[in-house]
């Protein structure tokens, strides 16, 4: 009996790691991630060279790893047993993408040779000091572990992490990449998640149910670069030879993600006894998240970005200053955040600190659980402003109170801010507060 409970504690998962291999969409990921963690457990770097002794003193404080790190990292950058999460890319549309990003930046490796040398992608895949680059990446960045499989890819330090990493590294037997591959589907095995960037948005279901949360809906694609390149069959056999295991491993990858979105749809389609389809998935994995969610029941609401969120229709945390605090930006026509409350009424007081356009304001749409709420707004007649509302316990839904910001467009924060961002954006929420009303 003794022998079980060690062995049931021993596996109980505690907070992510987000095994970020580079170009793999994971900047749009991440803006995910992070939502459903409170901004202070996560841990605050996704670099080697940026490790030092007083971030790893504090590991425990931490729910959330993620970074460029390998596959075996989190037993020395985390607190427990995490879940494992990573994304996987199609080894000729990450080695082309790779090829491009080091092109563009400036910090990158090898950026100065293949600027001075004036390489096109043949010549960057025929270069030896530059093929290595996109060599089997995947397999190689799932199999690293400082301990286990440190040469499986380039370390770069600083001096303050040499400190830190010295300490852990060791130099066992040399790997090769065929021993890696099994390392990779190993790790792969042990993920509670992962995702397949040609399939993003399926993947960002699997998220959602995997994890019982609302359904997450169209993304923005961060970070993306699409070159207008076309690719001839010479290049695609050379990243293919460079790439026999990586090909392997994302076979296998994409094997394994069609079985567990099938079982995903059967079990949605029994919800409600209905064929589980493209059209209404989404829909599906909402009722499945709200009868499976395990949040305490408020009786009021003092929220603000550091948070974490439970919705959809999201930008990343920003800092708003001089106040210092955290806002977000809606990123659709429909953004919502779920509140999961006491049945009563509410007085409703929502701060907006910004607006791609005063319509945007002016033609706000508020609806708690898709009915339209009356609101006022106080004096300020600027994009900074405080919308109160009245909030009947009717409206609320078996406990859920869904707030949905409804506006008629997004637009670029390009065009609005004649700025370098390419996101598209409706209105920025400072915070947002529910208290007890008795009318």
């Amino acid at each position: 009996m003794l022998s079980f409970v060690k062995k049931w504690f021993a596996k109980k998962k505690n907070g992510c790691y987000f095994i970020h291999i580079p170009k793999t969409a994971g900047t749009s990921f991440i803006n995910i991630l992070d939502a459903t963690v409170d901004e202070n457990t996560i841990f605050p770097y996704q670099l080697w060279q940026q490790i030092n002794e007083d971030v790893v003193a504090n590991i425990s404080q931490y729910k959330l790893l993620r970074g460029h790190f390998g596959g075996g990292s989190y037993k020395l950058l985390c607190n427990g047993n995490p879940h494992k999460l990573t994304l996987l890319r199609h080894p000729q549309s990450l080695s082309i993408s790779t090829y491009h990003f080091i092109k563009r930046e400036k910090n990158t490796a090898v950026h100065d040779l293949v600027i001075n040398k004036k390489m096109d992608l043949k010549a960057f895949l025929e270069e030896p000091l530059t093929a290595h680059k996109i060599n089997n990446r995947m397999v190689r960045h799932l199999s690293f572990d400082l301990q286990k499989d440190p040469g499986a890819q380039e370390l770069f330090l600083s001096a303050q992490s040499i400190k830190v990493v010295s300490k852990w590294i060791k130099t066992p037997k040399k790997i090769n990449n065929k021993q890696r591959l099994i390392r990779a589907k190993l790790a792969l095995d042990e993920c509670s998640w992962f995702g397949i960037q040609e399939k993003f948005d399926q993947s960002m279901q699997l998220f959602a149910y995997t994890f019982k949360l609302p359904p997450i809906g169209k993304t923005a694609q961060l970070n993306a670069h699409k070159p207008d390149q076309d690719i001839d069959n010479y290049c695609i056999n050379l990243i293919n030879s460079q790439n026999s295991y990586d090909l392997q491993l994302y076979a296998y990858a994409q094997e394994k993600f069609e079985q567990k979105y099938q079982s995903m749809l059967t079990h949605l389609a029994q919800l409600k006894h209905i064929e589980c389809n493209h059209s209404n998935t989404d829909q599906l994995l909402d009722i499945y998240y709200q009868r499976n969610t395990n949040c305490d029941l408020k009786e009021n609401v003092k929220y603000d970005f550091a948070n974490s969120l439970i919705g959809s229709g999201w930008h990343r945390r920003e800092i708003a200053q001089p106040e210092n605090s955290y806002f977000r930006w809606t990123n659709c026509q429909g953004a919502f955040i779920d509140f999961w409350l006491k049945s009563q009424d509410y007085k409703l007081s929502i701060r907006i600190i910004n607006a791609v356009s005063l319509s945007h304001l002016n033609n706000l749409d508020i609806q708690i659980n898709d009915i339209s709420i009356p609101y006022e707004y106080d004096d300020n007649h600027g994009v900074v402003r405080i919308l109160t509302a009245y909030v009947p316990a009717s409206v609320g839904k078996n406990n859920l109170f869904r707030i949905q910001f409804k506006h008629h467009t997004v637009l670029s924060h390009q065009e609005v801010f004649n700025s370098s961002d390419e996101r598209n954006l409706g209105i920025a929420i400072n915070w947002i507060k529910m208290k007890t009303c008795m009318i």
